[in-house]
C-alpha cells in the first residue's frame, strides 16, 4: 500500500526526484526490508542474540544513510547519484566485513547476499547517472520505453531476490540456534 502511496505522489505531485517506474518501487520495497525491517527483527531475535552488534552496526550504518539521503533529496535538493554509489560500494564491503565475523551460518548468508544487493544498487544508480536526465534532479528511473531493459532486469532482480527471502526466512524462522548452524 505504501508503495502504492509512494508511486502515485512521486509521479503525480511533482516532488523532486523526477518518475519512478513501478518495478522501481518494488525494487524500493524489497531493500527497504531487506536493509531495514529483517535487521530490526534480526536484533529482535533472541536466537541471534551472538550476532546483535553486526547486525546493529549494519542497521546503525542503514539508518544514518536513509536520515542524510532523505534531507540531501527532499529538503536540501543536494542529492547526486555518487552520493548513493559511494555509500552502496562502502556498505557492500562492511556486509562482507560483517559476514566474515558472524559465527552464524543463517547470517553470513544474508551479509553476503545484502553485499550483492549494493552491488546492483550502485549498478542502478551508475545507469541512473548516465541515462536518466531531468530538468531539475533525478533520483528515480522513469517507467519511460527507453529504459525498458534495466527495468526487465529490476524485476528479474526483484523476483530473484524475493526467492532467496522465502528460503532464507523459511530457513530463520522455523529453526532452533542449533538449525541456524554455528561455526
Amino acid at each position: 500500500m505504501g508503495g502504492v502511496i509512494f508511486h502515485q505522489a512521486q509521479n503525480q505531485a511533482a516532488l523532486p526526484g523526477g518518475g519512478v517506474a513501478a518495478v522501481k518501487v518494488a525494487w524500493l520495497g524489497t531493500v527497504l526490508l531487506c536493509w531495514y525491517w529483517l535487521p530490526l527483527l534480526m536484533l529482535l531475535d533472541r536466537r541471534l542474540e551472538m550476532t546483535r552488534g553486526l547486525t546493529g552496526v549494519f542497521l546503525g550504518n542503514m539508518l544514518a544513510r536513509a536520515s542524510i539521503e532523505l534531507a540531501m533529496m527532499y529538503a536540501w535538493h543536494n542529492w547526486h547519484p555518487w552520493h548513493g554509489i559511494s555509500h552502496d560500494l562502502f556498505t557492500a564491503g562492511l556486509c562482507l566485513f560483517l559476514a566474515s565475523r558472524s559465527p552464524l551460518s543463517l547470517i553470513r548468508r544474508y551479509f553476503r547476499v545484502m553485499a550483492v544487493l549494493f552491488l546492483v544498487e550502485s549498478g542502478f544508480a551508475w545507469y541512473m547517472l548516465h541515462h536518466v536526465a531531468g530538468a531539475g534532479p533525478v533520483y528515480f528511473v522513469p517507467g519511460e520505453e527507453q529504459h525498458r531493459l534495466l527495468l526487465l532486469v529490476t524485476s528479474v532482480v526483484v523476483a530473484m531476490t524475493w526467492a532467496w527471502l522465502w528460503l532464507w526466512c523459511r530457513q530463520w524462522f522455523s529453526s532452533s540456534l542449533g538449525k541456524l548452524s554455528l561455526a
